[in-house]
Order: structure tokens, then C-alpha cells, then sequence
């Protein structure tokens, strides 16, 4: 996992340009540019934008999922989960180990949106009502717009760098309805890089490249529940000119379901 609850945004960055193995590059120039990307002298620009500046490149960074939101994002169920577990967490800590103790553990929670703490019941729900593929996409249109509209403005105070993409996804694996056979190359095309949906807004744009992060990307068979044992890239890194490939469509939402039930 690339993200902790006390990762700053340089610490998540950090943590992504660092691992080579678990990257796809499509091209050899793409190879040469991850390669830029890991050895460039990193500023951490956060408090202004972009978010993180080299000599030669400049990054933005954001993160999708794929949870079904209300309020047009400003309401995430799933996060509003994670904090309330971990808050619990803190308050065990305090009880057992007492409050000056906190910093000594590092704290991974995972809420569950069908727990309600005001009476202590759980509410059965469908999958789909927690996180789909819809979901998906809006979440990433919405996000991926707000980014794009600041491009102008990286160019200005940039002018002669490349501009990339970090987008850190932690949505869920998604097949299509009734495909559990799938393997190899079959996989790593329905990743979102590769759907059209997506992709369309970068190809319209004026971002040089995407380095696409899978945080959640996990596939789950009979064989193997935990998915830790099908290898799927941890990083896709991806330039303009392949932003759109032969093995690029346009797949239907109603007809994707995720991995994860």
C-alpha cells in the first residue's frame, strides 16, 4: 500500500516514484521517462501548484475512487468511515497505552460505511449502493476537470516543463458482467487507461503525461480470495501520444461490476 493516514501528499509522491518493478510503460520513451521521473531532484510545491516541480518536469497529484458520493463529492461515505474507525483506533491506544503513546503506532483503518454508531447495528446494503463503475467515472470526470482547468495556469508559472499527471486510484477491479476467466493481457486491458470514458478528457488536453497509480487493484478468484497472488501493474505511465491506443474502447458502465462484493 502506497498511503498511510499520516502520509503527507510528498510522502504519498515519494512513495510512488520510488518502486520501478510494478511499473508498465508501453514504449521505450515511456521507460526513459519514468526513469527522468525517479532520479529528477523533487521540490515539494503544495503550497502553491503544481504540486511537485524538477528542473525539467512538474507534477500534479489527486486521488479517485470509485464510492458512491453525495453532494457532487462532498459527502464520501467510505471516508467518513475510515475516519470514524480510526478514531477509534486513537481512543484504544489512549485507553491501553495512554495518550502521549500515539505516534508510536502507524494506524491503517478501514470503516465500514453499514455501521451505524449511534445505535451499534450494521445495514445490509448491494454492492453497488457502496461503490460501480458509474461511480467511477464521475468521480474521476469531476476530479481530473478541476486539474485541467488549472493547466493554464502550471503552463504560466512553468513555461518550459513537462506537465504530468499522478492520479492515485484506490477503486476496485472491475470486469465485465459474467467474464471470471480472464487472465494475462485480457486484465490489464480493463484497466481504466485503456477505457475511454476516462481517457477522453486527457486526450483533449494539454497534459504531456499520466502516471496512473492502483492502490485497490486486486483480483479475487476461488483460488486466491486475498488477491495478492495475480499481478496486475502498481503504475501505468503513459504520454500523450498514447493516450489513446488500438487496444483503447469505450466500455459500458451498466455492464461493469467489481471484484470486490
Amino acid at each position: 500500500m502506497y498511503k498511510l493516514f499520516a502520509d503527507t501528499e510528498w510522502d504519498l509522491f515519494q512513495n510512488i516514484i520510488s518502486n520501478r518493478d510494478t511499473t508498465y510503460c508501453k514504449s521505450r520513451k515511456e521507460k526513459e521517462l519514468f526513469s527522468q521521473v525517479m532520479e529528477a531532484d523533487w521540490r515539494d510545491n503544495t503550497s502553491s501548484r503544481p504540486d511537485f516541480v524538477s528542473d525539467e518536469l512538474m507534477i500534479e497529484m489527486f486521488e479517485i475512487d470509485d464510492i458512491v458520493t453525495k453532494k457532487k463529492g462532498k459527502s464520501n461515505p467510505q471516508r467518513k468511515a475510515d475516519a470514524r474507525a480510526k478514531r477509534t483506533v486513537e481512543q484504544f491506544i489512549d485507553e491501553v497505552f495512554g495518550e502521549n503513546h500515539r505516534d508510536e503506532f502507524t494506524i491503517i483503518a478501514n470503516g465500514d460505511t453499514r455501521y451505524n454508531p449511534d445505535d451499534d447495528s450494521f445495514t445490509p446494503d448491494n454492492t453497488i449502493d457502496h461503490h460501480n463503475y458509474n461511480a467511477y467515472i464521475q468521480n474521476f470526470q469531476r476530479i481530473c476537470e478541476k486539474h485541467l482547468d488549472s493547466v493554464s495556469a502550471y503552463r504560466e508559472n512553468y513555461p518550459n516543463k513537462k506537465l504530468g499527471f499522478v492520479i492515485f486510484d484506490e477503486s476496485t477491479f472491475y470486469v465485465p458482467n459474467g467474464k471470471m476467466s480472464l487472465q494475462g493481457r485480457e486484465l490489464l486491458y480493463l484497466l481504466p487507461v485503456f477505457d475511454k470514458n476516462f481517457m477522453k478528457l486527457l486526450v483533449k488536453s494539454d497534459v504531456d503525461f499520466v502516471i496512473w497509480t492502483f492502490n485497490n487493484k486486486y483480483v479475487y478468484t476461488q483460488d486466491d480470495r486475498h488477491g495478492q497472488n495475480i499481478k496486475l501493474p502498481e503504475k501505468i505511465l503513459i504520454t500523450r501520444n498514447n493516450f489513446y491506443t488500438k487496444n483503447t474502447r469505450c466500455f459500458i458502465p451498466s455492464k461493469m461490476q467489481s471484484l470486490e462484493i
